[in-house]
């Protein structure tokens, strides 16, 4: 028995209409996405929508605020330009976007992160002060300065602004999250001599960073000797035999532990992220290095289970720096002790292999020190 029809609805099916039919088949005729992002035509029954509220009601899963917070990264594009929030779509617009989902949980663990970067820092610790250098221990996750990409509260220049008002200024930079010894230079002449000595090939000046690596590297003493070419704009350095700058790293196995080690290391030439790169191409990363390397935080279980190590950044500490005296050319020699959570995770490794150089767990002699570390000419 044929079914009778609803009362006011047309029983015949829905046709097309001219301008939709060209809509559906420019939609399936979209240029082919790219790795990791997506495309499409706005269809004819979205034309004159608001972007964000176009992506909210396509993707429910995700909240309004968490699609704003997409399009504010501006991944986001509409024919080819990165597009405003609030722009209003026309039917057969291209849009280019990224997967939704993984660039929701890029902006989340970016807010993380700097929330994180916000947190209170440790102090920043003179080593050694004259009339012309000065030398400090800076604490991991403070940048040393405001560059590109960086929005937090303090930098290092802010922390010690009455010694830059004074006239010094940095003659090197350390990385974020890289903890240890930076030197100050107060006189520009002096600086810009001092500055030239750290980017030198043959540079007068000795560093050595402690790291802690994944894996134990084999030989336990050896280089790295790969040229590099630096990082674009909030990139990455990479290897590149055709074009990149000579680079030369040695390391030395300190400690062996059943998957990771404790490394000596010293970078020759002075490349930007020279010894991330050089030990990921060895194949042995840092513990936690988000660029190169494993991106989340490196928790040690603690055998004893009283309370694990999470590591938060990048484990490599400038430990130590030999350099001649701005104005005498003296040899100045400062060492760093190892920051609280790097002497941690490698205590808590020692007492997985039965091997704690100290009763309960503590860090051992060589690592206890708190107190600042000597600046002493040579």
């Amino acid at each position: 028995m044929p079914r009778k029809p609803t009362p006011g609805r047309d029983p015949r099916p829905a046709r097309r209409t001219r301008e939709e039919a060209p809509a559906r088949r420019e939609a399936a005729d979209a240029p082919a996405a790219t790795a990791g992002r997506r495309q499409a035509r706005v269809p004819v029954r979205d034309a004159g929508k608001r972007l964000d509220k176009f992506l909210a009601e396509h993707f429910p899963q995700h909240s309004r605020k968490q699609v704003m917070r997409v399009l504010r990264t501006g991944t986001v594009r509409v024919n080819g330009r990165a597009a405003r929030p609030g722009q209003e779509l026309a039917a057969g617009d291209l849009l280019d976007l990224p997967v939704l989902s993984e660039a929701v949980r890029e902006v989340r663990e970016e807010r993380a992160h700097a929330r994180e970067a916000l947190a209170p820092v440790e102090a920043v610790r003179e080593l050694y002060r004259d009339e012309d250098l000065l030398v400090v221990d800076k604490p991991a996750g403070l940048p040393v300065h405001g560059g590109a990409g960086e929005m937090h509260a303090r930098t290092l220049i802010d922390v010690l602004r009455e010694d830059v008002l004074a006239g010094f200024g940095l003659a090197h930079r350390l990385d974020k999250d890289t903890s240890g010894v930076v030197a100050l230079v107060r006189d520009p002449e002096l600086r810009a001599r001092t500055m030239a000595a750290f980017a030198a090939d043959d540079s007068p000046i000795e560093k050595e960073y402690v790291a802690i690596v994944r894996g134990v590297p084999e030989p336990r003493e050896g280089e790295v000797d790969l040229p590099l070419l630096p990082p674009a704009f909030r990139g990455k350095a990479r290897v590149d035999a055709a074009r990149g700058k000579p680079s030369l790293t040695r390391y030395r196995v300190v400690e062996a532990f059943v998957d990771a080690a404790r490394l000596e290391v010293v970078p020759v030439t002075g490349r930007t992220h020279q010894i991330r790169v050089h030990l990921a191409a060895l194949g042995h990363p840092l513990l936690v290095d988000p660029l190169y390397g494993p991106r989340s935080r490196g928790t040690v279980e603690d055998p004893r289970h009283i309370v694990d190590a999470r590591l938060r950044r990048t484990p490599l500490h400038a430990a130590r720096l030999v350099i001649p005296h701005p104005r005498t050319g003296q040899r100045i020699e400062v060492r760093a002790p190892l920051p609280k959570d790097m002497k941690f995770v490698l205590e808590l490794m020692r007492i997985a292999q039965g091997r704690a150089r100290k009763a309960g767990g503590g860090p051992p002699d060589d690592e206890a020190g708190d107190g600042p570390g000597a600046g002493e000419p040579g």
